[in-house]
């Protein structure tokens, strides 16, 4: 009798002992096939960049930039993530067409990370509407930082980061410049708009609060669609200024330093804004044929890192290629995100916008737009 209950017993814990051992091997596989699922994952990343509109000659570039970036980054793996998922839409340079975008592209594709437009016009709309939908998004470029100071037009918001220049603090530097070279007047040829005017606001606070170092004069600012700037030349060459200063003009900005050779009109200075040198030596020389510039630069163009950048870009885009302006700073803000989800580990926006606000890399020179706990 108790044979046959110690039989019994037997077999119910071996029943016992097997199910438990089918369900820690259940719950480990699916712990491990959880893991292995939210490894697979890819982190989306929406460009927002302008193809057509008033600043539709810029976007492109920015775009190849990003999508050179990804393509590497997808090459080489990404730690805890599958890969990085590229979109990009056309912002048109205008706030309406970019905000009806966003809302589409936020219900339907559902990206991770959001961001890429440069001017102030398609910036607006990122800032109001990142932290509705709470998707950590970066802006830069172009940005007049006078935007965010009381009563600013745009919100500050922790859910938006800044990467590139603050254009007030260049034209500082400017300044500062002008008078170590010894310049006595100082010419100014700028955009017509927030970015030309704050690079203005920097030269003018610096030449204040230092006793009027030297003349500024004249001080012109051009529409961003202009390519012939031979009015603003023939004022110079009135005016004999013997340093100038060439914050981002738009479409002909490239051409101002040539134009104003080709005039006999090249002051002893000339003073590029910020990442005028993302366009590199050779083109600048070669193509436009201006030389002795000096620019604000966003990096060494004389570095190793330039020079892979460069080698990277024509092999990717064609031997008569050159990286043109800012597409240093989006090429590097995309390996920026890399190596903000690396160190997350999740996808958790809240986690992703903490690590952003606190993460630089290299010369993306990212920086929050408010109080982390804004």
């Amino acid at each position: 009798m108790l044979r046959k209950i110690f039989k019994k017993s037997r077999l119910k814990l071996m029943i016992i002992g097997v199910i438990g051992i089918l369900l820690a091997v259940g719950l480990v596989s699916s712990t491990l096939v959880a893991s292995a699922e939210k490894k697979e994952e890819p982190i989306r990343i929406l460009g927002t960049v302008a193809f057509s509109g008033a600043a539709g000659n810029i976007g492109p570039a920015y775009d190849r930039a990003m999508k050179l970036a990804v393509e590497e980054i997808n090459r080489e793996g990404i730690k805890g993530f599958s890969g990085i998922e590229y979109k990009v839409i056309d912002t048109e340079t205008k706030p309406s067409v970019l905000k009806r975008k966003l809302s589409r592209e936020v219900g339907t594709w559902k990206p991770d990370v959001m961001g890429g437009a440069a001017l102030e016009t398609t910036i607006s709309p990122l800032c109001v509407e990142a932290p509705k939908y709470k998707i950590p998004c970066f802006v830069g470029g172009h940005l007049s930082m006078s935007k965010y100071l009381p009563p600013g037009e745009v919100p500050v918001s922790k859910w938006v980061v800044y990467y590139g220049y603050a254009d007030y603090f260049a034209g500082q530097l400017a300044g500062r410049f002008f008078e170590e070279m010894g310049a006595k007047k100082v010419a100014l040829i700028g955009g017509d708009y927030d970015w030309g005017y704050s690079n203005g606001m920097g030269l003018k606070a610096y030449w204040e609060e230092n006793g009027k170092p030297f003349e500024i004069s004249p001080v012109i600012y051009t529409p961003l669609d202009k390519t012939d700037y031979s009015t603003e030349v023939l004022i110079i060459k009135e005016e004999k200024p013997d340093a100038i200063f060439i914050p981002y003009t738009g479409a002909g900005w490239f051409s101002v330093a040539k134009q104003l050779r080709d005039a006999g009109a090249v002051p002893r200075i000339t003073l590029y804004g910020t990442t005028y040198s993302n366009m590199g030596g050779a083109k600048i020389t070669g193509e436009y044929g201006a030389e002795n510039i000096y620019t604000l630069a966003d990096h060494d163009p004389t570095s190793e890192a330039w020079k892979e950048f460069v080698k990277k870009w024509k092999a990717k885009y064609g031997e008569k290629a050159y990286p043109e302006a800012y597409t240093n700073n989006y090429y590097q803000v995309i390996y920026w995100i890399k190596e903000v989800y690396e160190k997350a580990g999740t996808k958790d926006p809240d986690v992703i916008i903490d690590l952003m606000q606190k993460t630089s890399f290299q010369n993306v020179c990212i920086s929050p737009m408010g109080p982390l706990d804004g």
